[in-house]
C-alpha cells in the first residue's frame, strides 16, 4: 500500500511539473506554487495573441493592389507597400513573443534547478519580461509603429508619384465610366448601339494635389486638406488599399489595448504619461512633414515670377532641384511646361520636353491626331514619363471617340476606325477602363459579340482590385456577356450571365471572371 502511495505520488509531481503557468498562493500560511491552467487564458496574453494574429495577416494580405500590365508597363513596383509588409512582421514577432512570454524559457527556469538561478531580478529572461510586458519601451514601439503605418498614404503619394498617378487614373476611369452608363443606362442596356455617344475622356493634369491656390487655404476651415490631399487621405489612394495595410492598422491598436490592459489599474494613468511623451515629438513630425509640402508650393509660386521676369535660368535650376525634392511636382503639367518653356528660352533644351509641350498645344486645339505625334516621339526619348504615357492615350482615345460619334458611325468604317483606335490606347496604357468601356461598347455596335464579351470580362478583371467594384459598369459587362451567349445560342447560359448583370449575388455563381 505504501508503495502504490509512493508512485501516485510521484506520478502527480511529475504532472504538476508540465503544467505551464505558475502563480503563488497561500496554502496554511506555506507560500507555494500553485499551477493552474486557466492563466493560459489570461485576457492580456488573448489580446497579443489577437494583435499577433491580425498582423501577421498584414504580412500576407498585400497592402496596394494594382493591375500588374500596368506596372509593368509604367516601369514601376510596390516597393514600399512590402516594405510596410516587413513592419507589419516585425511587429507580429514582438507581439507573438510577449504573448507567449518566452513560455519555452520560462518553463525551464521554474522547473530546473538551474533555471531558480535565472529568476533573480537581475537575470536576462527577468529583464526582458518587464521591458516587454509592462516596460515603456513596448508600447513607445507600439505607438511608434502605428504612426509609421499610417503614414503609408504618404508615402505613396508622395515618394512613389508613379503608383499614385495609377491609382488616381483608374479611380477617375471607373468614376467616368459609371457616370457614362447611368446618363445612358436605356441606350447601353439594348442591343441597338448604333446611337451611343461616347464621351470624350480627360487626362489627369496633375497629381500634385496639395496646392496653395490662394489665401483662403490658411483658413481654418480648409486644413483638412493637409490630411486629404497633402497626407494621402483621399478617394484615389484608398480606391485601391489592401487589406494588408487595415489589418496592421488594426493589429498595432490592438498590440497598445494589450499593453495597458497589463497595467490593470495603473492602464489609464499610463496612458495619459505615455501621450505627454509621445505627442510632442509625434507632433513635431508631422510639423516637419506638413512644412516638406508646404515649401515646394511656396517656391512654386516664387517660380512663376521668376518666370514672369524672365529669370529663366534659375527656373530651370530650381525646378530640376524641386521635382527630386518633391516628386509629385513630375507629374503637374503646368509645371512640367514652365519648365520645358524656361529651358527654350534659356538655350537649355531637351527634345523630349519640347515634344511634350508641342503636344500640350495640339491638345489644347483638339488636334488629337498631331498630339499622338508629339507625345509619341516624347514618350520614345523618355518612356518613364508617365504624364506623357497619360495624354498619349487620351489623344488616341479622343480620335476613337471621335470616329465613334461621328455622322457616318453606323457604318463599319468609321466604327472599325474607332476600335482599332481603342486596342492601340490599351497598347500604351494596360487595363485602361475608359478605353475597354468604349471598345466594349464600339464591338457590340459593329456586331462583334464575341469580341465585345472579351472586353467585358476584361473589365470584369479590372474590378477585382479596387475595394469597392463599380456596380453599374459591372453590369454592363455581365450584360454584354450575356450578349454574346444569346448570338451563340446558349440561351441557359445567356439567362445566367442576365440575371449576373441585375443581381451581384449571382456574380460568384459563375466563373465568367476567371475565364
Amino acid at each position: 500500500m505504501n508503495n502504490l502511495l509512493y508512485y501516485l505520488n510521484t506520478i502527480r509531481l511529475r504532472f504538476t511539473n508540465i503544467l505551464p503557468v505558475t502563480e503563488t498562493g497561500i496554502i496554511s500560511q506555506n507560500q507555494v506554487k500553485k499551477e493552474v491552467w486557466y492563466n493560459w487564458f489570461e485576457r492580456t496574453r488573448l489580446t497579443f495573441l489577437v494583435a499577433s494574429f491580425a498582423l501577421f495577416l498584414g504580412v500576407k494580405s498585400p497592402w496596394y493592389s494594382l493591375p500588374p500590365e500596368a506596372l509593368e508597363a509604367f516601369d514601376t513596383n510596390l516597393r514600399i507597400a512590402s516594405a510596410g509588409r516587413v513592419i507589419a512582421l516585425l511587429f507580429a514577432l514582438l507581439a507573438g513573443a510577449i504573448a507567449f512570454q518566452f513560455i519555452a524559457v520560462f518553463n525551464w527556469v521554474k522547473h530546473t534547478s538551474r533555471g531558480a538561478q535565472l529568476c533573480a531580478p537581475t537575470n536576462v529572461t527577468h529583464t526582458i519580461e518587464n521591458c516587454y510586458r509592462r516596460g515603456r519601451t513596448a508600447r513607445m514601439l507600439f505607438w511608434s509603429g502605428l504612426v509609421v503605418v499610417l503614414l503609408f498614404p504618404y508615402c505613396i503619394t508622395t515618394w512613389s508619384p508613379t503608383v499614385a498617378f495609377l491609382s488616381a487614373a483608374y479611380y477617375k476611369q471607373g468614376v467616368e465610366a459609371t457616370h457614362h452608363v447611368q446618363r445612358n443606362f436605356p441606350k447601353i442596356q439594348s442591343q441597338w448601339k448604333q446611337n451611343i455617344t461616347l464621351s470624350q475622356p480627360e487626362p489627369i493634369k496633375s497629381i500634385a494635389y496639395f496646392s496653395i491656390e490662394d489665401s483662403r487655404f490658411f483658413q481654418m476651415s480648409s486644413w483638412d486638406r493637409i490630411w486629404v490631399e497633402g497626407f494621402g487621405y483621399s478617394n484615389n489612394f484608398f480606391a485601391y488599399i489592401g487589406r494588408g495595410w487595415s489589418y496592421a492598422v488594426a493589429g498595432l491598436v490592438i498590440s497598445l489595448m494589450a499593453c495597458y490592459l497589463g497595467l490593470a489599474e495603473q492602464s489609464f494613468n499610463a496612458l495619459i504619461t505615455d501621450l505627454a511623451k509621445f505627442l510632442p515629438w509625434a507632433g513635431v513630425a508631422i510639423a516637419l512633414l506638413t512644412l516638406s509640402m508646404l515649401l515646394p508650393n511656396f517656391i512654386d509660386r516664387h517660380l512663376d515670377t521668376l518666370y514672369a521676369q524672365g529669370q529663366y535660368r534659375p527656373v530651370v535650376t530650381i525646378s530640376r532641384i524641386l521635382k527630386t525634392c518633391y516628386p509629385p511636382l513630375q507629374g503637374d503639367t503646368e509645371f512640367l511646361r514652365r519648365e520645358a518653356e524656361a529651358r527654350f528660352y534659356a538655350n537649355r533644351s531637351e527634345p523630349d520636353a519640347i515634344e511634350f509641350v508641342k503636344g500640350l498645344e495640339s491638345y489644347r486645339r483638339k488636334d488629337y491626331i498631331r498630339a499622338e505625334d508629339y507625345f509619341q516621339n516624347a514618350l520614345a526619348m523618355q518612356p518613364q514619363n508617365f504624364l506623357v504615357r497619360e495624354y498619349l492615350t487620351t489623344s488616341i482615345l479622343n480620335q476613337g471617340v471621335t470616329y465613334f460619334n461621328g455622322p457616318n458611325s453606323p457604318t463599319n468604317h468609321q466604327t472599325g476606325l474607332a476600335i482599332e483606335r481603342f486596342e492601340r490606347a490599351l497598347q500604351i496604357f494596360p487595363a485602361h477602363i475608359e478605353a475597354l468601356y468604349d471598345l466594349m461598347l464600339a464591338r457590340a455596335a459593329n456586331g462583334e459579340f464575341d469580341r465585345s464579351a472579351s472586353a467585358a470580362r476584361q473589365i470584369i478583371e479590372t474590378q477585382e482590385y479596387p475595394q469597392q467594384s463599380n456596380l453599374a459598369l459591372l453590369g454592363q459587362a455581365y450584360l454584354h456577356n450575356s450578349w454574346a451567349s444569346y448570338h451563340d445560342g446558349k440561351i441557359e447560359k445567356a439567362w445566367e450571365q442576365y440575371r449576373q448583370s441585375i443581381d451581384n449575388k449571382a456574380w460568384k455563381e459563375s466563373g465568367e471572371a476567371q475565364e
